[in-house]
């Protein structure tokens, strides 16, 4: 049976909550934290792949003509080790074991092709977790870049008022601060800049590895899924304080129109959504920076199926929801480069949803969906680690360089977090096991990457969660994330 568009009465409180236990036998409680921690350990190992990748692709850069006519390759071998606290807060490990090959061609100054081969292969132990297993696919990152502006430098010597980019094929993107869009996408994304003007688009399909999406009662949620984005983005930069900008960005759900489930039957997970943005940046002086940005959704996604006398109803709704971030940074500016942040994020949540993000237990039909979800990615820490659905954050933290080494004064680098997590909506879930109450708990996480040689690195992560005290069970317990990693890249 499809979903149709009867909207019921709310059901008494005792049938309401016989329903939430029926609609989250579908999935548990510690399948939605393995989503988290999973796509969590997958970003930061990301992440300091993306930083070789970057300085490989920095040291071609403003080279001349003859120069650029290249071939640059390269490999590396990564080994992981991660301590988790799960769901029920009981630790668990994982292994990962990593190569990587890279290619990297130049030419004719602004003209580049990248390509990088990932074999990535996961061991948990400790641990009832089904995601053991190699990365697929190991095409990691492949696309080709034209930058003006690099191709006038080179050719003509200088570079004229106006400039244009554009780089096509697997990539990872971040659409403005992260909140709509922070993945891997297979697709365009083009930037033009004429005087004060930038204007940026963007249109692509969401890539498997990497991805797992927030939908998490959606079967094959961390292994299939299919989202398109389409983007616009216009900014004007008045002054170094002040740059306004306006983007839209459209998020079209392609997975199956509809599954059946035990109970429910044939149920639709369909979430299409549109995410309105604006908001500035700018500099204050030579050394704070800042970022603030606004997000509305809208759109429409289907409630969670209930049991009715009539059979299984389902009903599509208006998503109405919002969020928030403001980071700042100051640089000290001195030989440590040393750099104090702060960030300020909400997103709204809906008291209507036993999922933060899921369609099974999420909005009630019959009402509208005020819980913000995306594909984006916000700094929330380590332990926790909460999206941003329903969430009050704060954040400060500082990072500086220890000269071990004084031809290369930034080898050894260390760092700290301070969080502090709430509920925008006290009757509404987040995404991480919480505390019945606004005040969710505080986090601290420590971080260290070394560049041990030119050729070895070692990066370490450790972040502990204390909750909101006065509840039995284990959703009062301290967590706990633990990571270390080396690497040798030639």
């Amino acid at each position: 049976m499809r979903a149709n568009h009867h909207r019921p009465s709310r059901p008494r409180t005792g049938l309401l909550i016989l329903l939430a236990v029926i609609s989250l036998s579908a999935i548990s409680p510690e399948a939605m934290a393995q989503n988290r921690e999973t796509a969590l350990l997958n970003r930061i190992e990301q992440q300091m792949l993306d930083d070789e990748i970057a300085r490989r692709l920095q040291d071609h850069r403003g080279q001349t003509f003859g120069e650029q006519l290249t071939l640059d390759y390269g490999a590396s071998l990564r080994f992981g080790l991660a301590k988790i606290d799960n769901a029920n807060f009981q630790p668990y490990g994982l292994r990962q074991y990593e190569a990587n090959v890279y290619l990297q061609a130049t030419a004719a100054g602004g003209h580049r092709v990248f390509g990088n081969l990932r074999f990535l292969y996961s061991q948990y132990y400790n641990s009832d977790n089904s995601n053991n297993g190699w990365l697929d696919p190991i095409g990691n990152r492949y696309w080709y870049q034209f930058d003006l502006s690099d191709w006038q430098q080179s050719n003509e010597g200088a570079v004229g008022e106006f400039d244009f980019n554009i780089r096509a094929g697997r990539q990872f993107i971040t659409w403005g601060s992260g909140l709509v869009w922070s993945n891997d996408l297979y697709g365009v994304k083009m930037r033009a800049d004429w005087d004060a003007l930038t204007i940026e688009g963007l249109a692509g399909v969401s890539a498997r590895s990497g991805l797992y999406d927030f939908d998490v009662s959606r079967p094959n949620y961390d292994t299939d899924t299919n989202r398109h984005a389409y983007a616009i983005r216009g900014q004007y930069r008045i002054s170094p304080e002040l740059a306004p900008f306006v983007a839209y960005f459209i998020q079209r759900d392609h997975n199956s129109d509809n599954v059946v489930l035990p109970f429910f039957g044939a149920t639709e997970f369909k979430y299409n959504s549109e995410y309105l943005s604006f908001g500035t940046d700018g500099s204050i002086g030579n050394q704070f920076l800042y970022t603030l940005e606004l997000c509305h959704e809208s759109g429409t996604g289907y409630s969670t199926p209930i049991i009715s006398p009539v059979g299984p109803i389902q009903t599509e709704e208006n998503i109405d929801a919002w969020a928030g971030i403001l980071n700042m940074a100051y640089l000290l500016r001195d030989d440590q480069l040393t750099r104090i942040e702060a960030t300020l994020g909400f997103g709204t949540g809906d008291g209507d949803r036993i999922s933060s993000s899921g369609t099974i237990g999420g909005n009630w039909p019959g009402s509208p969906d005020n819980a913000f979800n995306s594909v984006g990615y916000i700094n929330t820490g380590l332990a926790l680690a909460p999206s941003m659905t329903n969430l009050l954050m704060a954040r400060v933290g500082a990072s500086t360089a220890i000269p071990v080494n004084p031809r290369r004064p930034d080898d050894l680098r260390v760092g700290a977090d301070f969080f502090v997590f709430g509920k925008t909506t006290v009757s509404a879930p987040i995404s991480a096991p919480s505390t019945p109450s606004r005040y969710v708990g505080w986090e601290c996480d420590l971080k260290v990457d070394w560049r041990i040689t030119s050729d070895v690195s070692f990066n370490f992560r450790y972040g502990l969660f204390v909750p909101n005290g006065g509840n039995p069970g284990p959703i009062d317990q301290v967590r706990q994330f633990v990571y270390g990693g080396i690497s040798y890249a030639f």
